[in-house]
């Protein structure tokens, strides 16, 4: 059977979506993953039609109501307890791991964190058990995805960061577990929803295989407890279904109280609790019917969220590049999701030439200072050095060369040639094989000696891994950033260019390469550095 997964672009949800997708596939059915986006208007239109709460769900919803996809899986934590007419939940596949998990810096535990600390987490019900275990700890509200909260920690941010550990593991990245927190998870944590529209017999049916009654049997009494309190989204409410019993409880945002209690976990466990917890004086710990504003910033532009004019929340970019450097991070601090993954690898060649007796070395690239030093070739200390652009400049300053010239504005030959003053000498132009003839030919004209010699050159990496394949075919980025020609062609030669991806420049040259290719160029960026490429993205069409 041919089965269409709507899913958001996020890693988490591809991540869960690819999950269920491969427990599909096994059974024999062809599951193509749709992806489902955004746009900034959504909060004032469809989605009235399946409730104000429960954002991330939300818009998978109004795609599957409207037959964009057969089903979609939420994350059952995020799911109202409300049901929407003509959906229903087929399916609550076995649970991952339930606990939450802290990610702090130099793999400290929860414990051994120095009074003061700051922990990030946008959850009450975390901070509110937390604060009663310690007190002494400064906790901070935090949104955006799993990357962007990890990025944080370590900085002067943050000191860490609260997270489902089941996530953290559906995307492959335990590691930055440190501690797993003695605290009661949310109702459904750690489990997913497999929902289609209920009038589709034959889809639920092939879902309801991946039913697992225990896990089943635990979430929906987990939901009838926040259900039975009239729960509000920000109400810290807590549930966990396991070993046969329900443990609940309600717990004060200052830490000072809580109300818990435990029951047989039955077909009628979470009503059992609920009420319990309600004869015990629950309503008067914390406010069982608080909310908070929409979250649909966590998806949408809010700029009160990552603060300026330019912000990328709920963006996924690919970055053909290894995960190093300002640009990714600068990404991900403006709220972009961002996969890196190389699409070339640098390959060092014998230098046709030498650097004495230079006047002027112009330094084209961080990657020619790497590979001048890999190679032993030092720069004669009365040579004058130039760079194209401030990222150059920087990394030959990081190995203690002195830069007498950097021009303002874009990163390009043609901006280094007009900055350069008209003289005589000899100036060398050590750098990539693929690099354009633009610096040499304009210094020439500038009345200089010019020896270019290539000490490097970049060729398409033999192969990608099978997920980002997939990823990119299914168009499930908004964005790919293309730093140079060589990197748009090794792009053409492993990926191609499907539709429904933009494709951002980062400067002309870029630009010129890609349109070389016959690729449309939603974007070129103006400057050639982080907020150049932020402001270039964040302009891009939405939806």
């Amino acid at each position: 059977m041919r089965l269409r997964l709507g899913t958001r672009g996020s890693a988490l949800a591809v991540a869960q979506s690819e999950q269920v997708a491969d427990a599909l596939r096994v059974r024999g059915h062809e599951v193509e993953l749709v992806r489902i986006r955004t746009s900034g208007d959504v909060e004032r239109g469809s989605l009235a039609r399946v409730g104000g709460i429960g954002v991330f769900a939300a818009e998978l919803r109004v795609a599957l109501l409207d037959g964009q996809c057969d089903f979609a899986v939420h994350s059952l934590k995020d799911l109202p307890t409300a049901p929407v007419p003509g959906l229903m939940i087929a399916a609550v596949p076995e649970r991952a791991d339930a606990r939450d998990a802290l990610c702090a810096r130099d793999g400290l535990t929860f414990a051994e964190l120095e009074p003061g600390s700051s922990v990030g987490t946008g959850s009450p019900r975390r901070v509110a058990q937390l604060r009663a275990q310690r007190p002494d700890l400064l906790y901070v509200d935090v949104r955006g995805n799993v990357g962007t909260r990890l990025a944080r920690v370590g900085t002067d941010d943050l000191d860490a960061v609260v997270l489902a550990a089941a996530g953290l593991q559906r995307l492959g990245m335990a590691e930055h577990i440190t501690d797993h927190l003695d605290i009661l998870p949310a109702p459904g944590q750690g489990a997913l929803a497999l929902e289609c529209r209920s009038n589709d017999d034959e889809v639920a049916a092939e879902l309801a295989a991946l039913d697992h009654a225990p896990t089943r049997l635990a979430v929906e009494a987990e939901r009838a407890v926040l259900a039975g309190l009239g729960g509000g989204c920000a109400a810290p409410i807590a549930a966990f279904g396991h070993d046969e019993e329900l443990e609940a409880g309600v717990f004060a945002l200052d830490g000072g109280s809580s109300t818990v209690t435990r029951v047989t976990l039955t077909d009628r466990a979470g009503q059992i609790a609920a009420e319990e917890l309600a004869r015990l004086g629950a309503a008067k710990v914390a406010d069982l019917g608080e909310t908070r504003p929409s979250r649909l910033a966590d998806l949408h532009d809010d700029s009160s969220l990552w603060g300026g004019d330019n912000v990328l929340a709920g963006l996924r970019i690919f970055f053909p590049r290894a995960d190093a450097g300002a640009l990714v991070g600068a990404l991900r601090a403006a709220g972009a999701e961002v996969v890196a993954e190389p699409v070339q690898r640098r390959v060092t060649l014998r230098p046709g030439g030498s650097l004495r007796d230079a006047d002027w070395v112009a330094l084209t690239s961080p990657a020619t200072v790497d590979v001048l030093a890999e190679l032993g070739m030092e720069i004669p200390s009365d040579a004058k050095v130039a760079a194209v652009g401030t990222a150059t400049a920087t990394a030959a300053r990081d190995r203690g060369i002195e830069i007498d010239l950097v021009p303002e504005g874009a990163a390009s030959a043609a901006t280094l040639v007009e900055a350069w003053p008209a003289g005589q000498g000899r100036v060398v132009i050590p750098g990539s094989a693929l690099s354009s003839p633009v610096l040499a030919d304009g210094l020439r004209a500038k009345g200089y000696s010019v020896d270019q010699y290539p000490v490097y050159t970049m060729e398409p990496v033999d192969d990608l891994p099978g997920k980002l394949r997939n990823e990119y075919d299914l168009c499930l980025f908004d964005a790919v950033a293309i730093l140079s020609g060589s990197m748009a062609r090794a792009i053409d030669s492993l990926l191609g260019w499907p539709q429904g991806v933009h494709v951002v420049a980062f400067g002309p040259p870029s630009a010129a390469a890609l349109r070389g290719l016959g690729v449309e160029v939603a974007a070129e960026a103006e400057t050639q550095d982080a907020a150049g490429l932020i402001h270039a993205i964040a302009n891009l069409p939405r939806g």
